[in-house]
């Protein structure tokens, strides 16, 4: 009996080791899933992120091409005006010249030509100045983009620093997580048997137990019915006593109530 309950006390004490050792396994395991979890997700994360800052670099780089092509245009435009614009001078100047040496009607066509040339000279002045400040805002777009340009490939690789760590945590408690699955059902298993080990021998103490206290009862029963049997038999024994006490006591009393016989005198010859 002695053995059983120190043997009991072991398997409770190895049942509450094995029971916290599952529980920290569990928990291990939870813990490397959600890591696992929140590493995947975070490199998902960076993978999408990398995806939109691309297709964002690319629309960008599309754009600065396209205002690139706008400024060359232009510039070609400016050039063809500030050809124009020059060989319109000259012939001003030329004009300007000849008139100082005609008269009559030659003198009013070279005034119309040279009203005519000025009013061409204006045109492209103003068409120049229009050409010039479409130049100037396409230069401001392409130093934007390309300042748009260059913070998105900062992004890219502050994001591609980031991901190696990502990828590290990913590998490591995916192994953590294989390991501890691999162990988990042993722990699991162990810790079992040692708490139908602990039932078993619980079990058997209680019916043990119970043995005893059923052998008192009957050793108590057994006692209290001797004890009556005794008291019983010492009154029936005390009961007798009496009786034969009062017998004896009543045939002395009749004996002492008989008369007492008269003595014959014998009479002398």
């Amino acid at each position: 009996m002695t053995k059983l309950t120190k043997k009991i006390q072991q398997l409770d004490q190895k049942k509450s080791k094995s029971s916290k050792l599952r529980k920290q396994t569990s928990q291990a395991l939870k813990s490397a899933k959600s890591l696992r979890r929140k590493s995947t997700s975070g490199i998902n994360s960076i993978q999408r992120k990398m995806d939109k800052i691309h297709s964002e670099l690319d629309e960008t780089s599309i754009i600065i091409q396209q205002k690139l092509a706008q400024r060359d245009s232009i510039n070609r435009l400016k050039d063809s005006i500030e050809e124009r614009l020059n060989q319109e001078k000259e012939r001003k100047k030329q004009i300007e010249e000849e008139i100082s040496s005609v008269t009559g009607e030659a003198k009013k066509q070279l005034d119309f030509t040279l009203n005519t040339i000025t009013e061409q000279v204006s045109e492209l002045r103003k068409e120049l100045n229009s050409r010039n400040l479409t130049a100037k805002k396409i230069s401001e777009s392409i130093d934007y983009y390309s300042s748009q340009k260059s913070k998105l490939s900062n992004q890219i690789k502050k994001t591609l620093e980031s991901k190696p760590t990502l990828v590290n945590l990913v590998k490591s408690s995916k192994n953590q997580v294989a390991k501890l699955e691999k162990k988990l059902p042993s722990i699991i298993n162990q810790d079992q048997k040692v708490k139908e080990t602990l039932a078993k021998a619980s079990t058997l103490l209680k019916e043990l137990n119970e043995k005893r206290k059923v052998s008192r009862n009957k050793s108590s029963r057994k006692k209290a019915t001797e004890r009556k049997r005794k008291s019983l038999e010492e009154k029936r024994i005390l009961q007798m006593a009496k009786k034969l006490a009062a017998k004896m006591l009543s045939e002395k009393r009749k004996v002492s109530r008989k008369p007492k016989a008269k003595r014959k005198v014998s009479r002398k010859p």
